[in-house]
């Protein structure tokens, strides 16, 4: 009886168990196909994040090698990654452009992050090649050869006698303490006092140490123990982090365009030695061009002919030469001397030959005298440096009878483009070097790269620029 009234309910107990399992059966293929499409995003974002970094990895190599800026062009752009590594690819219609054309604003940010790092290097080396002479004199004096010749501590009591004389140079170093914390502008100098105290320390340990006759490479131990690295390393994002003033900016890229853009100068003489003129990587101009240009004259005047914007510099350069050996030559006195004894003679020429109807002061022909003296000198600095040669900034007598001083104040070709490139504004500057850089790569130059996808209906993008050019987003 009991069987009769089960099959009497009409299969309802089939039914609801088909409709739960026909529920539950529906809600797993959901998750399935929601796991399965998500776990073909995630490939897609992988294998799209894998070429975008392979596309940023072929840089163009001309940009790097000879100016040590990172670009694109259009030909690195491809898909040849995702294509291989993304297994539904068949399904997904994937395109790659370049992002962003390099602009003025993103060469300024670049330069000023590869300069930032590079400029105390710069300038060390450029105080170091001036005062190689004083070096060179150091090591012949006879203190030096003394201190050399002698075992342990025996020579510290001409060290002392020196330190001992305090009055001859501790007002030095508190007039350059004092200009110091006037332009410190960036705030920083705090923080580098701290760090020099604590590395003072540890050069002040190792001399010790190796003036009481022990092993002096303590100080790499010491340099390199973890808790002085630390300190190092935090000074060192401390300043990486740090927003440089505009003028520290522009003084940078002023420093870039010196430093990496060619020139009509062919070579650089140093005496009897002739090498060719270089970039700050030590690239010879004529391996970036097959003839030397006049990139650097044309970021200065703005004038693309060469021989015109040659022409323009070398006219500015005189007429600063002129300027400055004039001035110079009002404060020699033995110079002066010569202009009197000149003017004297001329004055008297000139009386005699108009038969005493023409009389000129021989103090207005001392200056007229000057004036000539220092053109022409001004002519004859000029043919040094477009041939490669350095001159003394000031053509004063007191330096001949002192060839250090002299030599630590010498100038070349480029260092007076340089001043007068700081009167040039920056956007000015950075539009003419963008120019060139496109010149000498061939090709218009972009920042970033960026992947659009369509896969299934849904559309994903995925873009990124070089960390150098992030900060201009």
């Amino acid at each position: 009886m009991k069987r009769h009234r089960f099959f009497r309910r009409g299969g309802g107990a089939s039914i609801f168990l088909c409709i739960i399992l026909s529920a539950v059966i529906l809600t797993e293929g959901v998750l399935y196909f929601a796991a399965r499409v998500r776990g073909f995003e995630a490939e897609l974002s992988r294998c799209m994040r894998l070429q975008i970094s392979q596309i940023l990895c072929s840089y163009n190599e001309d940009l790097l090698e000879n100016y040590g800026l990172y670009g694109l062009d259009s030909s690195s752009v491809n898909t040849q990654i995702f294509d291989a590594c993304f297994t539904g690819k068949d399904e997904v219609q994937l395109a790659a452009v370049p992002l962003g054309i390099m602009t003025a604003s993103d060469l300024q940010s670049g330069i000023s992050d590869y300069m930032r790092i590079r400029m105390p290097a710069v300038t060390s080396g450029e105080i170091i090649s001036r005062f190689k002479s004083i070096c060179t004199e150091i090591e012949g004096c006879d203190l030096f050869k003394k201190a050399a010749g002698a075992k342990s501590s025996a020579w510290l009591g001409y060290v002392k006698d020196f330190l001992g004389q305090k009055e001859k140079w501790s007002g030095i170093i508190d007039s350059v303490v004092s200009a110091a914390s006037v332009i410190d502008t960036s705030g920083r100098l705090k923080d580098l006092e701290e760090f020099s105290k604590s590395f003072q320390k540890t050069l002040q340990k190792s001399a010790t140490l190796s003036l009481q006759g022990e092993s002096g490479s303590g100080i790499y131990k010491e340099i390199l123990d973890p808790d002085s690295l630390s300190d190092v390393m935090e000074y060192v994002d401390k300043y990486m982090d740090y927003d440089l003033p505009d003028i520290a900016d522009s003084l940078l890229i002023n420093e870039y365009a010196v430093s990496f853009f060619d020139s009509k100068i062919e070579s650089i003489k140093d005496g009897e030695e002739e090498s060719p003129e270089a970039n700050l990587l030590g690239i010879p101009y004529s391996t970036v061009h097959s003839t030397n240009t006049t990139d650097l004259e044309y970021i200065l005047t703005g004038i693309e002919n060469e021989y015109f914007s040659f022409g323009a510099a070398k006219i500015l350069i005189c007429n600063m030469r002129t300027i400055v050996n004039f001035g110079t030559y009002l404060v020699d006195s033995e110079k002066m001397n010569k202009a009197r004894e000149i003017s004297e003679v001329l004055s008297t020429a000139i009386a005699a030959a108009s038969v005493g109807t023409v009389c000129v002061d021989p103090q207005v022909l001392q200056f007229v005298v000057l004036y000539v003296w220092a053109l022409g000198q001004a002519f004859a600095d000029v043919i040094k440096l477009i041939n490669g040669e350095s001159i003394p900034i000031f053509d004063h007598s007191a330096l001949s009878d002192n060839p250090l001083l002299e030599e630590v104040l010498m100038t070349d070709y480029r260092d007076c483009v340089g001043v007068f490139l700081v009167a040039v504004p920056m956007d000015w500057k950075l539009s003419r070097m963008l120019k060139i850089l496109n010149r000498d790569c061939g090709c218009q130059l972009y920042t970033g790269v960026c992947l659009s996808a369509q896969y299934r209906g849904s559309q994903f993008l995925m873009e990124d620029r070089y960390d150098a050019y992030m900060s201009e987003q």
